[in-house]
């Protein structure tokens, strides 16, 4: 067996060599020159995109305007002139001596006026206007030297001579403006008693009568004073400003439909057509005659 004095002193002897190695082996280490240092690692270099190109857009071209073309009226045909042409012809020949050989329509066309008057209204007139535009047609008849104008309705049963009518000086009133009938509120037909001499109430006007009449009086015409007669009727309109009067019909002449305002006449014939249903029953009297 061996001794344990004898195991110790091998295992001392054997970590003495081991620690001898040791130091050797690091002191070597360190004097060789030829030793390398591990190298530190280098950064990769960024590597900066390369922009991609982009194609940069040049000016653009502006188009050349398109010339739009004009569109080509249609052609608009003359109308054969009213038939009642011949009939104006004929009188020019037997009341003025005219040669009917050497007449013919110099002008003829279609037109639209504001009133029944077809744009030949008589001085102091008030025509109808309840159904305007009125169409028609008018012409011109010439003999070379002289022209005539003629206005026609629509089916030609309505002929004016517009060279006969007759020229006035008065200068042109609007009794509807002046008079402020538009603010109407109230219309109402009044009628003479001729045992007092007064108006007494008839019927008061439907609101689409009294605008009728109101439009009838709106348009301008030549009224001047004339001395005023009996009248029958009379018209009052109740306006923010009071109650307008204008009066008409007179008793010396019924059928004529004077009408007076302001001391200013005119004619208004249409009238007698509105006021026509509020008589029913109590039609116009017979006024009295002079007894010889």
């Amino acid at each position: 067996m061996k001794s344990p004095l004898r195991t110790a002193l091998i295992l001392i002897a054997a970590i003495t060599l081991i620690a001898i190695a040791v130091s050797c082996s690091s002191n070597g280490s360190d004097d060789d020159p030829t030793a390398t240092t591990p190298a530190l690692a280098t950064a990769r270099p960024t590597i900066t995109p390369v922009p991609t190109a982009t194609n940069t857009p040049g000016p653009t071209a502006t188009p050349e305007p398109t010339a739009t073309p004009s569109p080509t009226p249609n052609p608009t045909s003359t109308p054969n002139p009213p038939d009642s042409h011949v009939n104006e012809m004929g009188r020019l020949f037997v009341e003025k001596g005219i040669d009917f050989s050497t007449l013919f329509v110099q002008t003829v066309g279609a037109a639209k006026w504001p009133s029944a008057a077809l744009g030949c209204p008589e001085p102091g007139t008030f025509n109808d206007t309840s159904e305007a535009p009125y169409s028609g047609f008018y012409y011109i008849i010439s003999n070379g030297s002289t022209t005539w104008e003629y206005h026609a309705n629509a089916d030609d049963s309505v002929v004016i001579r517009c060279d006969e009518r007759t020229p006035s000086n008065a200068p042109l009133v609007n009794i509807t403006e002046q008079a402020k009938l538009s603010d109407s509120s109230n219309l109402t037909l009044m009628r003479r008693d001729f045992s007092t001499g007064k108006f007494e109430v008839n019927r008061e006007m439907t609101t689409d009568d009294m605008a009728r009449v109101i439009a009838l009086f709106n348009q301008d015409s030549g009224i001047s004073y004339v001395a005023p007669c009996t009248t029958i009727f009379r018209l009052d309109f109740v306006t923010s400003d009071g109650t307008r009067e204008i009066e008409f019909i007179c008793e010396e002449n019924y059928k004529a439909f004077d009408i007076y305002w302001n001391e200013l006449h005119g004619t208004a014939p249409i009238l007698g057509y509105i006021i026509g249903p509020y008589l029913t029953g109590n039609p116009i009297p017979q006024l009295p005659t002079e007894t010889p």
